[in-house]
């Protein structure tokens, strides 16, 4: 298009002499013959574009000081020929192929500038400022080449997770975001645990998607993360970042027989790893494959395997949440049901020793009876407020901790009492539904395991932290080592989830557990 311009300019008006004339003619028709050429050879073909990409650079560079100096010397007004092979280097390469070609073209632009300043037409200040135009507008497009590059690594494909719900498999889920970005018309993605060889993949295409496995890689080399290939002519094309063109056999590159058995003649291939696999993106029949499809493969490859790690983060975040609800509903049976049943065998026994002593049991029946029902209500209003997600006024909280802690004083023949201070705060039901198990497991393990006739529970809210202070008369916890004591294994989970501290301080005669939560209650 260029040439062309020039040579209608040329056709419109004369100013040089006509020997300089016919080989200005010259250059820019051949020039323009060779460039619609180039054009049609190459429009389809993306290996013979890479093989000519530096031929042709320098030809056009060439071109550029031939037509400024060949018509009208330093005031030619085909000056701005040179934006085109500066262009060409940045959008073809990077940053540093265009500092080199713009180093060139300055380079030349002088050479030739003071070979023609003897001519009468050269004007020493107009080739003056047109140098610095050169230099200024080869700093912008450097400037441009170096964030053109940059743009090409972190090349944001939008909303990659869109359709995440969409299908169960995951390579499936990558392999048709992948195949939708570029259009292809099929695609394979194979991975397998890093560091073994066999490969589970999907392929899609005209017959639908496939699952299929291999007993090894579909590339051999991997020292090129993304390259071109074309099977029918054994040729591939590659490159690392900031590098020129790399031309290789496909038959080395590729696993030809599997390619073959995919439909794969002819595409793209990418490296994917996520932090546990690694494997193989294949994509073909790409409209209008070109050498930008290796930058851009790279960034597939790196978001097939974001979508990759992504799900198998959500599958661990729930694999741990169903965990973490299996260890809570165990500590919740533990401490409420276990505990209770724990506490009626207590009073069935000491009633069965009251029926062989001769005394009247009915009174003691009918206090157990009452005692059922009640915890039978309790573990109704446990599951109520589990399905509930509500706060609680701390005042509400600790009278519920009081007729609990009355019910807990019959059912283990022990004084509890609840004393607190600073009742003027909220707390989720979560946070509780936690006071209270811990309330059921410290009296059942001071009765149970200290013989303790006294339990007493202290509360208080200090800087937005609940204090909770249970004190028995027990015999206390024997010390495991000379300096650790033991802890109450299901008091100690429960505080760490609700993200508090506990302590104990034990000592003959006496038990004191100091507990620390904060009132944002436990986690989920």
């Amino acid at each position: 298009m260029l040439a062309t311009l020039f040579l209608l300019a040329l056709a419109l008006g004369r100013s040089e002499p006509e020997r300089v004339t016919t080989a200005t003619y010259a250059l820019l028709f051949l020039y323009a013959a060779a460039a619609v050429g180039i054009a049609a050879a190459t429009w389809r073909n993306w290996w013979l574009d890479a093989r000519l990409a530096i031929p042709m650079h320098g030809v056009d560079m060439a071109v550029f000081t031939a037509i400024v100096f060949s018509t009208n010397g330093s005031t030619s007004p085909f000056y701005l020929f040179f934006v085109l092979p500066l262009l060409s280097a940045a959008i073809r390469w990077g940053w540093k192929e265009t500092a080199l070609t713009a180093t060139s073209l300055i380079a030349l632009f002088l050479i030739a500038g003071v070979l023609v300043a003897g001519r009468g037409s050269f004007e020493l200040e107009r080739f003056v400022i047109r140098s610095g135009h050169l230099i200024i507008l080869s700093l912008l497009l450097i400037w441009f080449g170096i964030h053109q590059r940059l743009s090409r690594i972190f090349l944001t494909v939008a909303d990659y997770d869109a359709g995440l719900d969409q299908e169960e498999n995951p390579l499936h889920r990558a392999l048709g975001f992948v195949v939708q970005a570029c259009n292809a018309g099929g695609g394979a993605l194979m991975m397998a645990p890093t560091g073994e060889e066999p490969c589970e993949g999907f392929s899609t295409g005209p017959a639908g998607l496939r699952a299929f496995s291999l007993e090894r890689p579909i590339a051999h080399d991997d020292a090129y993360s993304v390259f071109l290939y074309d099977l029918s002519r054994d040729r591939a094309v590659t490159r690392m970042l900031e590098a020129r063109f790399h031309f290789v056999p496909a038959s080395r590159m590729l696993a030809v027989e599997e390619a073959i058995r995919l439909g794969a003649g002819e595409g793209l291939v990418a490296e994917v790893r996520t932090g546990t696999q690694q494997g193989w993106l294949m994509l073909w029949a790409i409209p209008d494959l070109s050498t930008d499809f290796i930058d851009l493969g790279r960034e597939l490859g790196r978001v097939a395997g974001a979508i990759l790690d992504r799900h198998a983060l959500l599958e661990a975040i729930e694999t741990g949440a169903a965990a973490r609800a299996r260890l809570s509903l165990a500590r919740d049976v533990h401490d409420s049901i276990v505990q209770f049943l724990a506490g009626a065998t207590f009073r069935v026994e000491a009633i069965k020793r009251a029926a062989t002593a001769g005394a009247k049991v009915g009174p003691d029946l009918d206090e157990l009876k009452r005692l059922l029902v009640e915890e039978q209500g309790e573990i109704r209003g446990f599951l109520l407020a589990l399905r509930r997600d509500r706060e609680l006024e701390l005042a509400d909280a600790v009278a519920e901790l009081r007729a609990l802690a009355e019910r807990l004083s019959q059912q283990w023949s022990v004084d509890c009492r609840i004393s607190a201070e600073g009742e003027k705060a909220s707390i989720p039901i979560r946070l509780q539904l936690d006071l209270q198990q811990m309330l059921r497991e410290a009296v059942a393990n001071a009765v149970r395991h200290g013989g303790a006739n006294r339990v007493d529970v202290g509360l208080a809210v200090e800087q937005d932290r609940l204090q909770l202070r249970f004190a028995d008369n027990g015999s206390g916890f024997r010390e495991i080592t000379g300096k650790d004591l033991a802890q109450p294994w299901s008091l100690k989970e429960r505080v760490e989830r609700a993200h508090g501290s506990i302590r104990l301080v034990s000592e003959p005669g006496s038990t004191n557990i100091l507990i620390s939560l904060p009132l944002a209650g436990a986690a989920a």
